[in-house]
């Protein structure tokens, strides 16, 4: 808890949850007004609970950005599913559902159950309106949720453009109990500069490689040192779980990994706003998303 606030103050976290690809860091970078969790058009991109602080005259949001619902098939997976239970069931004081227009497909409505069990309001956000030219399918997914899950209440946004975030943010300042801000301020994430490098790594690579090879690489920076009046150095390692993905991240002649590194340390230099000199290693870590000891250094396994 941060300094004392004065009477009346509002403050509460609330995990944003829904299927991959529904929007959640989106809605998320626009609610807080900055890029704090990465974005890409391939389901399953987050995979950690990112924080994102939205800060008012007399209010604090705490948005957690949670993994996308899922059926896990490995260690690495069923520590995503536990923190997207974990934020729904235990950590929140308001929760969003963020959907798309229209029905979910049936072999999903199962990964819903566990918003049954949340305590605090549940606010249903359809998103993606920019994109549709009726209501009738944000209609839909508006009766379906809400005959499924106890809703509070429903909002329709885009939040890739903005619109109805307003409202929402208006909705969720009066849900939240009086209590006093838990971060400073002026503090916007609870991540160190060093998750978001790893992040935005990891963002270049969903971007520039198709198929499986995105979800089957994990980012760790071995180096992150500061350089007080010169460019910051980081060393990152790109790690696989098959020897047949190495070459793919290369690419012919190094030209894959060369742009990997260009486009990634161009993003992370914008992020920073300082500038860097990153290298990147590639290396073969078979089955990692099924290895506690690599995972828990990288900061995902959870043996409880």
């Amino acid at each position: 808890m941060t300094e004392e606030t004065k009477p009346g103050f509002k403050a509460g976290f609330v995990p944003i949850t829904g299927l991959p690809n529904a929007g959640k860091s989106t809605l998320m970078n626009s609610l807080c007004g900055t890029r704090l969790s990465i974005i890409s058009d391939k389901p399953q991109t987050t995979r950690n609970n990112v924080l994102g602080i939205l800060n008012g005259p007399d209010f604090q949001a705490v948005f957690v950005d949670t993994p996308g619902f899922l059926k896990a098939r490995n260690m690495f997976e069923r520590s995503m599913e536990g923190a997207i239970k974990r934020a729904a069931a235990e950590e929140g004081d308001l929760c969003i559902l963020i959907a798309e227009p229209g029905l979910p497909p049936q072999d999903k409505v199962h990964l819903f159950e566990p918003l049954k069990q949340v305590r605090c309001p549940l606010y249903l956000v359809i998103n993606k309106l920019d994109k549709e030219k009726t209501e009738d399918r944000a209609k839909a997914a508006a009766e379906f949720y809400s005959r499924m899950l106890t809703v509070a209440q429903v909002f329709h946004v885009s939040a890739l453009t903005g619109g109805g975030l307003k409202e929402l943010r208006a909705g969720i300042k009066a849900a939240l109990p009086e209590h006093p801000a838990y971060y400073p301020q002026d503090q916007l994430t609870d991540r160190w500069e060093k998750f978001y490098a790893a992040e935005i790594i990891r963002e270049q690579i969903f971007k520039l490689y198709s198929q499986e090879v995105p979800y089957s690489c994990a980012v760790e920076i071995e180096v992150f040192r500061e350089m007080p009046g010169e460019d910051d150095q980081i060393l990152a390692a790109v790690h696989v779980a098959r020897a047949g993905q190495k070459p793919i991240i290369i690419g012919k002649g190094g030209a894959g990994i060369k742009r990997l590194r260009e486009t990634s340390q161009k993003a992370i230099e914008a992020f920073l706003r300082r500038r860097v000199e990153l290298h990147l290693t590639v290396k073969i870590t078979p089955n990692w998303q099924d290895n506690p000891v690599f995972l828990r250094e990288i900061g995902f396994y959870d043996k409880k």
